[in-house]
């Protein structure tokens, strides 16, 4: 089993960033900018992680099968724990939200951030990856043997 992943948009790609720079590269990263959550459903991979980060929805918020999409993320998942990173757009974050309680999973509401002038993307990812780290998401250098 892969101890982590990080999946999905723009969001997961600055935090995977950020948590390089702390641990390294401990974790599986299936990240890319701009994806909606059907690209992401399409690019969900089925091994299984002991955990995993996702971002999905804040690209197509507006987006009628955004539930469906999401649903379907973290049925193809096999992850033992998963948060999911809420966008700024609280359509979305509710949808989100909705999913993740569906499963058990927890939350990161991005919007306790501030925001970049473009309203979308945090100012900064650190505090993200840190609690990613922190919450045992990503294995710290701590878990080295």
């Amino acid at each position: 089993m892969i101890a982590c992943l990080i999946l999905g948009d723009s969001h997961a790609v600055a935090t995977a960033a950020e948590v390089r720079t702390i641990v390294g590269e401990r974790c599986a990263f299936i990240t890319e900018n701009g994806l909606s959550s059907t690209a992401i459903l399409k690019r969900t991979p089925t091994i299984a992680y002991a955990a995993a980060v996702i971002s999905a929805g804040g690209n197509d918020a507006e987006n009628p099968d955004l539930a469906t999409n999401l649903y379907a993320i973290r049925e193809r998942l096999k992850a033992g724990r998963v948060v999911w990173l809420l966008p700024y757009n609280r359509d979305a974050a509710a949808t989100i939200g909705w999913v993740a309680k569906r499963w058990g999973d927890q939350v990161i509401d991005l919007s306790w951030a501030r925001a970049r002038k473009d309203g979308v993307h945090c100012a900064s990812y650190s505090w993200v990856a840190r609690s990613v780290v922190r919450y045992g998401y990503v294995p710290s250098r701590r878990a080295d043997p």
